[in-house]
């Protein structure tokens, strides 16, 4: 019975993880086009900007891009919460026993040569 339940929650658990997953790798797709967008479009800029100022700007603003998508791309990870508790296996009473017996004996120094 114990057993049959712990397998339930196991399928579950794996399921969360699954689904956590994919939505995480979609959340980094989002990202790495933005990035991408981000980079692209700079170098369009940076072909046709002529003063140092211009360039800078280019600059300035490509890294407003790829931080406002880092910051999008952590809040949406921090919006999946943790991660999911994986179940506990439950113990058979064999097992129980024996460590019983275990905790009960007293170890004996071993021989020093």
């Amino acid at each position: 019975m114990l057993m049959n339940q712990y397998k339930f929650d196991l399928d579950q658990y794996r399921l969360l993880v699954q689904n956590r997953e994919k939505a995480r790798s979609q959340i980094n797709r989002i990202f790495m086009a933005a990035v991408e967008t981000a980079n692209r479009e700079a170098r369009t800029a940076m072909k046709l900007a002529k003063t140092a100022a211009s360039k800078n700007e280019i600059l300035t603003n490509q890294k407003i891009a790829v931080t406002a998508a880092s910051v999008a791309r952590d809040a949406a990870i921090a919006a999946l919460g943790s991660l999911p508790t994986p179940p506990v296996k439950p113990i058979k009473p064999v097992e129980v026993a024996i460590l019983n017996k275990m905790k009960n004996k007293k170890s004996s120094p071993s021989p020093t040569k």
